[in-house]
């Protein structure tokens, strides 16, 4: 079989065990690869630093990065067909039963006044008999307008993913980042038809950016419209984007006062973080983190969706639904689901 320029490298820096990230930032026909010599796990607690950071859902100390000293860039690879499974997968009615009461239990808080939203998820695990460079390039070649990447240290684990959300995009004109909430599968003949769940649940996440915000910047130098759809994949989202001024040292303090962002957590934020790592009863790790390319120019962050953690024994992906009031238990575990088929084809 012939491989590109592109795949016979990665194989190489696999068979290494070095550390690497290699990404596509969307609708780049540019993918970049930052490599280590070492094996030394380089944090950042200030993002002052240039390369490609990953953090974890939970904290916003020692962010591993991985520096963009020895910087590679490589064409996208010609557009081909990848081998997908396209079938459901099965999950154990013990699985669901859990899920639908931990959403229960939300509820009640919120009906209770301690929550408004919050978001719940859970891990999948799989079998796949893939090397993780080769999921990368199925995952590069399948969504063109996400980011997609391939994390690896020897510290921290392997990590990939195809991630629609943006974070933080920061430059030396300006700054802008986005409110995302409600899912439904795309249909290429079809407007989406939002429910009022769904239109609620965007304007809860849109406010609460927006309060966020508010302790940074003044009203008139926040600039955002109606929700708009967008499509990731298999699925579409309502999304508000926000434009702000150019952050200048800021950079810190605006991840500060986002991280979390309620489309991950949920309102009020303190108090729904609270409830997922009291109650989802796994680690959530790098997912619902933030990750992407910086530099002391500029900051490119997407918040870390529709990812994976590959390890030699199974690949383990997080999928997750925004709960409100209003929400079924029934309809949140068929939105992960959903979710999960997202990456499940290709993994």
């Amino acid at each position: 079989m012939y491989l590109t320029g592109l795949e016979k490298r990665l194989d190489a820096l696999w068979e290494s065990q070095l550390p690497f990230i290699v990404f596509r930032l969307p609708e780049s026909q540019k993918i970049t690869l930052f490599t280590q010599e070492n094996d030394i796990l380089h944090t950042t607690s200030d993002l002052s630093e240039s390369g490609f950071v990953m953090t974890t859902f939970k904290g916003l100390e020692k962010n591993p990065i991985i520096p963009n000293s020895k910087t590679e860039y490589f064409p996208r690879p010609e557009k081909q067909l990848i081998d997908t499974i396209q079938t459901a997968f099965s999950e154990n009615e013990k699985t669901k039963q859990q899920f639908k009461e931990l959403v229960n239990k939300a509820k009640k808080e919120i009906a209770h006044g301690k929550l408004k939203k919050v978001v719940l998820s859970r891990p999948i695990d799989l079998k796949s008999k893939r090397k993780p460079q080769t999921l990368f390039l199925a995952l590069e070649n399948r969504y063109p307008n996400a980011l997609t990447y391939l994390w690896h240290h020897p510290h921290t684990g392997t990590w990939l993913g195809a991630t629609p959300e943006q974070f933080v995009e920061a430059s030396s004109t300006e700054t802008q980042t986005m409110a995302l909430a409600g899912t439904q599968v795309f249909n290429p003949d079809e407007i989406p038809l939002w429910s009022d769940k769904e239109k609620d649940e965007q304007a809860l996440v849109t406010e609460q950016v927006l309060l966020d915000l508010k302790t940074l910047f003044k009203d008139d130098q926040i600039q955002y419209g109606k929700p708009l759809n967008k499509r990731a994949g298999n699925l579409v989202h309502l999304c508000t984007r926000f434009t702000l001024p150019k952050l200048e040292s800021r950079l810190m303090n605006l991840i500060s006062a986002l991280h979390p962002t309620p489309a991950v957590g949920g309102v009020p934020k303190k108090e729904a973080k609270e409830f997922i790592v009291k109650n989802e009863g796994y680690d959530r790790s790098f997912y619902t983190g933030f990750l992407g390319p910086l530099t002391s120019e500029k900051a490119n962050l997407f918040v870390n969706l529709r990812c994976a953690e590959w390890n030699s024994e199974r690949v383990r992906l997080f999928v997750g639904a925004g709960i409100t009031l209003s929400s079924d238990p029934e309809l949140e575990w068929l939105e992960t689901q959903r979710k999960a088929e997202t990456l499940t084809p290709i993994l």
